[in-house]
């Protein structure tokens, strides 16, 4: 069966053409549909008298809606929706009741937002942090930075 290719996408970024950008996993360029929201924004809270009470939350329900039907989620309302991952990692972390000898099991070179989550609450906690290396067939290294 023949695949087809998705063709460059180079145009819908802010990037030079003596620019190829691979990092994404550190910090994405973002789409110019997404800086023209941004600017959109800012202008529109130039103006907060405009701003009404469902500005605040219609928004947030249709992309919801939309991310559940792209994941087949029958329940939009089970979709969070958080500021970034360190927030999110906390709250999870927060979340549970470990006790002294509990073990958290993490994959070695996490990003840090994931790994100081976990070292915060298995401090307070007693629970020990097993760090797993990845498999040594494995063609590359997992992404992500080693905790120290």
């Amino acid at each position: 069966m023949l695949q087809k290719m998705l063709p460059s996408q180079r145009h819908l970024f802010d990037l030079t053409d003596d620019v190829a950008y691979l990092n994404g996993a550190y910090m994405s360029p973002q789409l110019k549909s997404v800086e023209a929201a941004g600017l959109m924004a800012l202008r529109r809270k130039g103006r907060p008298y405009e701003i009404q009470l469902e500005d605040f939350f219609k928004p947030v329900q249709a992309l919801r809606e939309a991310y559940a039907q792209l994941i087949n989620c029958p329940e939009p309302g089970r979709i969070a929706l958080i500021p970034s991952v360190s927030y999110g990692m906390a709250a999870v972390a927060n979340n549970l009741k470990l006790q002294k000898g509990d073990n958290i099991v993490i994959t070695q070179e996490q990003f840090p937002s994931n790994y100081y989550a976990w070292e915060r609450v298995a401090h307070e906690s007693g629970a020990q942090i097993r760090i797993v290396d990845p498999p040594n067939e494995f063609p590359r290294r997992w992404l992500g930075m080693k905790p120290s």
